[in-house]
C-alpha cells in the first residue's frame, strides 16, 4: 500500500461575500460609533473620538472577514 504525502496544503478559495460583509460591518459600526459619540458628547464628535472609532469598527471588519473564512 502506497502512502503518498503532499507537500503543500491546496490554497483555500476565499469568498467574495466574506470581504463584502467585512467592509459592511465596518461601515456600520463606525456610523453607529458617530452617532453614539454625538448622543454623549456634542456635535460633531471631536477627533479622537472618531479616530478610536475608526480603529474599533476596521479592528470589527477585519475580525468578521477573517472569521468568515
Amino acid at each position: 500500500m502506497a502512502i503518498t504525502i503532499r507537500d503543500r496544503a491546496p490554497p483555500r478559495k476565499r469568498n467574495i461575500a466574506s470581504l463584502v460583509g467585512g467592509y459592511v460591518i465596518a461601515v456600520g459600526c463606525f456610523v453607529l460609533w458617530v452617532l453614539c459619540a454625538s448622543q454623549l458628547t456634542q456635535w460633531p464628535p471631536s477627533l479622537p473620538a472618531l479616530a478610536a472609532g475608526l480603529v474599533v469598527a476596521v479592528a470589527v471588519g477585519v475580525w468578521i472577514r477573517l472569521a468568515d473564512l
